[in-house]
Parts: structure tokens; C-alpha cells; sequence
């Protein structure tokens, strides 16, 4: 294999690893855009960019949370967490979903101590 490059002082072994890093950053920001639904970055300042991230990556951890509580309890049609997500997004969650996660909110609002105003 060889490879082009204008770096004369660096080893093969070097580049070789410049490469490798260059790709698991492409694919952690393929892995964001497929899971985070995050298909394009609206901001152009790194805070904007940092904050979109961070806010999808919230998100995401919310939602694995409630997937993996609600899926502990008697749900009746088991749906993998892709399925749940998408179902959840469009508003279109089986009832013994919604109200297993209903049932696991209040239980969380209970022992924090937290108002959850407009949930069940």
C-alpha cells in the first residue's frame, strides 16, 4: 500500500496511526449521525457545535434510560431500543408502553423527591 503525504519526517508507523485516529473520528461521527439524529450540524462556532452535540448526546442517554426501565416491566410486544426511539419520535408507543414508563417515572418523580408537572 502507499500513501502520499507531504510529512518527510515521520515514520510509516506514524502516519499509519495518524490514519487509523483520522477514522475512528469518522466513524464516532457516524455512529452521532445515525444515532443522535443529528444529520447535519447547524451551528458554526465549536460552542454551537459543542452544544448540539451535548444536547443530542442527552438526549440519547434519557432515552436509553427510559427504554431500559420501561423494557423491565410488563410490556407485553418487546421492541428493541431503534424501534422504541422511532416509535416514541413519532408519538406512536403501544399503551403498555406508555404506561410502563408512566408507572417508572413516578417512581423515579417518588424516591428524588421531583416534580414532574405535565406527566401523569
Amino acid at each position: 500500500m502507499r500513501v502520499v503525504t507531504n510529512l518527510m519526517n515521520v515514520s510509516p508507523e506514524v502516519i499509519a496511526d495518524m490514519y487509523k485516529a483520522r477514522w475512528r473520528i469518522e466513524m464516532f461521527f457516524r455512529w452521532i449521525k445515525q444515532n443522535l439524529n443529528v444529520p447535519v450540524l447547524f451551528g458554526t462556532t465549536e460552542n454551537a457545535v459543542f452544544n448540539q452535540l451535548f444536547t443530542a448526546l442527552i438526549a440519547y442517554i434519557l432515552l436509553k434510560w427510559l427504554y431500559s426501565k420501561t423494557s423491565e416491566g410488563r410490556v407485553f410486544k418487546k421492541l428493541s431500543f431503534i424501534t422504541f426511539q422511532r416509535q416514541q419520535l413519532k408519538d406512536n408507543l403501544p399503551i403498555d408502553w406508555r404506561s410502563e414508563m408512566a408507572v417508572n417515572l413516578k417512581k423515579y418523580k417518588k424516591s428524588q423527591g421531583i416534580v414532574l408537572s405535565n406527566f401523569g
